[in-house]
């Protein structure tokens, strides 16, 4: 195989571009590497795969089902399917159009538009900050996954020490306060009034100071991690030492899985990226068998048409959207740039997308399904059983399986594939920030397993506040503050600086001339590239800026103010690559302020297509104008245009 030639700038160029030593462009700081260094992907399969892996994750199983459920079923799913369809696809398209085309990371494709560089490494930051937390919640289900072996499941037996917080073995109707009536109170057990105390010794019957609790709800707060009543310094505690174990077991794993860079991971998607497909499916079979499964599934199917005038249930479905999708995390970026040039990636987007919205609403039945279930069995509405967050799937989800037998082997089936799906994700984060490094100082990538193994060392010691007591506040804010709240922002810049400063037009030529046509409908990409993303993106953030609502310890009780202080240093931190790359850029350019703002948007002279096409000197040692942003081999001589293609 024919070997490319890369200067000190990590820019690889075809032999023929250096062949005369009469050519005057040649640098002499050139030197011979392998093409494969960077890597590329064994075949589509493994880039298909693992897009899919990165994009239907944890979040597919719990976070759509419960958003939907609190949002307007339905009506939430189709705020979802139109910001998917507006914003969700073309910019997932466009991201993969733009890697492939240049084959460049989250950084590297900023050569387009050197200003913007800042967004790159903002996005490797933001996938750093993800892949920290995000392997606690893979941890969370390995500490199931083991605990479903046990013979009796431990979530289904109350322990001595729970009773005071009215331990129950099954979800039961939340219990009201007494009302002094014998007639209504002496049926049930009632709560005693919290203030009124003669109140209470007047009562005919007995009432109790506690609620009822379910012992899945006690199981994951009081015994797998353990939560403190508040996330004050002094409340935070140790790292929990079986956690510590799974979190060292993630960790090790996925190390293991990117040691040799998508050489390694490509190969593992076959089996992560399809397994949960398979448990899907038969979870969802299995659950539409039981008692009043149709139940649950009105629940979730059946819209509040009033809902879809609520801004915040489009707020809601676009968090969802760019946290399921995984748009302007970087991953996108770094995994089309490892394809080859002339892949059809307009059907890959759009096959990709796709899946990420099916596995939602697969896994939005199979939840609701048993969820329905469980209600029915116990007799109680599904509004009572469905929990949000770690609460579905560490909570609600685990009581529906312990009723269904053999309860421990679909405990085992339903956390393993939980982990499954949280391993394709984290690939996915780990490998985007360490590209960005490597995309930047190419001599690293010899070094990328003794990288991986350093990452993974480091952010496993940096995790281990995650899991204290104190640890799921530390979570939240993470997740909050680290990558929700910041990915809007992001997410907004990205598409102006493609489409609104580098170009719409540019943009069309590009992926014409990669494919051999522009994306179809073209007016229709277009409008969404260029209006719909940037405008509809800005909305949605300047939303949840003036509608700010903090994290909460518990219902109505926000974070203290120190915390809000650190989550905000956090997305200052995860941001601020932006502005001071631009900056930086401004000032040390020349020229007065407007030359300044034009040199450092138009394309550096290194930018253009993968298959080296831009980078040959054609007939008569005509230079190419594609630092000015036509990105086709065009070039000018005595006043006429020539193409080569």
């Amino acid at each position: 195989m024919p070997k490319n030639i890369k200067n000190t700038h990590g820019d690889t160029k075809t032999p023929e571009y250096y062949a005369s030593e009469s050519n005057p462009s040649v640098n002499s700081d050139a030197k011979i590497e392998d093409p494969d260094e960077r890597g590329q992907w064994g075949n589509k399969a493994e880039f298909i795969l693992s897009c899919i892996g990165l994009s239907v994750g944890l979040g597919n199983v719990w976070r759509f089902s419960y958003l939907a459920y609190e949002n307007g079923g339905a009506a939430f799913v189709i705020a979802y399917l139109i910001l998917q369809i507006l914003i969700g696809k073309p910019m997932y398209m466009m991201e993969l159009i733009i890697s492939q085309y240049s084959g460049r990371g989250p950084t590297g494709i900023w050569a387009m538009n050197p200003s913007a560089k800042g967004i790159g490494i903002a996005m490797g930051l933001i996938s750093l900050v993800a892949s920290i937390y995000y392997n606690v919640i893979i941890a969370y289900t390995l500490y199931y996954l083991f605990a479903s072996m046990q013979k009796v499941l431990p979530w289904t037996k109350c322990r001595d020490e729970w009773l005071d917080y009215g331990c129950v073995e099954k979800t039961t109707h939340k219990l009201e306060t007494c009302t002094g009536n014998v007639t209504l109170d002496q049926g049930v057990k009632c709560l005693c009034s919290l203030t009124n105390y003669t109140f209470n010794e007047g009562l005919s019957v007995n009432c109790t100071n506690t609620t009822n609790t379910a012992v899945a709800e006690l199981y994951f707060y009081k015994t797998v991690i353990q939560k403190a009543p508040n996330m004050y310094p002094s409340d935070m505690g140790a790292p929990i030492w079986q956690l510590a174990l799974c979190l060292l077991l993630a960790w090790i794993i996925v190390v293991v899985c990117l040691i040799k860079g998508i050489k390694s991971s490509g190969k593992v998607v076959y089996f992560t990226a399809t397994f949960p497909y398979v448990i899907l499916i038969i979870l969802l079979i299995r659950g539409c068998l039981l008692d009043g499964a149709i139940d649950g599934i009105k629940y979730f199917i059946v819209p509040e048409w009033k809902k879809l005038a609520s801004l915040d249930v489009w707020a809601a479905a676009a968090g969802q959207m760019f946290f399921s999708l995984s748009v302007a995390f970087g991953g996108i970026l770094m995994f089309g740039s490892y394809n080859k040039f002339k892949n059809n990636v307009y059907g890959d987007a759009l096959l990709i997308s796709s899946m990420d919205l099916i596995t939602s609403i697969i896994a939005g039945f199979v939840i609701f399904a048993n969820l329905g279930g469980m209600a029915k069995q116990i007799g109680v509405g599904v509004k009572d059983v469905a929990k949000g967050g770690y609460g579905l799937a560490f909570v609600a989800y685990p009581e529906a399986l312990s009723k269904l037998p053999p309860n421990q082997l679909w405990s085992i089936l339903f956390f393993f594939m939980l982990f499954t799906l949280g391993l394709d994700s984290q690939f996915g984060f780990l490998e985007t920030t360490l590209v960005c490094i490597q995309d930047e100082f190419p001599r690293l990538r010899k070094y990328k397993t003794h990288m991986c193994i350093g990452f993974g060392v480091a952010l496993y010691l940096i995790a281990l506040p995650c899991i204290t007591p104190g640890g799921d506040y530390v979570v939240t804010l993470m997740d909050f503050f680290g990558s929700d709240f910041s990915v809007l922002f992001i997410a907004v810049c990205e598409s102006i600086a493609i489409m609104w400063v580098y170009g719409v037009k540019r943009f069309m030529k590009d992926c014409e001339y990669m494919l051999g046509h522009a994306p179809r409908p073209m007016y229709f990409w277009g409008f969404c590239w260029s209006v719909c993303a940037p405008f509809l993106i800005g909305a949605l953030f300047l939303y949840r800026m003036i509608k700010f609502k903090s994290p909460e310890i518990t219902k109505g009780v926000p974070y203290p103010r120190f915390a809000l202080g650190i989550g905000f240093s956090l997305t200052a931190l995860v941001l601020i690559p932006i502005p001071l790359v631009f900056l930086y850029k401004l000032f040390t350019a020349k020229g007065n302020v407007f030359e300044r703002l034009r040199t450092i948007t138009t394309p550096d002279a290194n930018w253009g297509p993968n298959d080296g096409s831009m980078k040959q000197h054609l007939a008569y040692n005509l230079d190419m104008v594609a630092k000015y942003g036509v990105d086709n081999p065009e070039v000018v001589a005595y006043g006429d245009v020539y193409t080569h293609m």
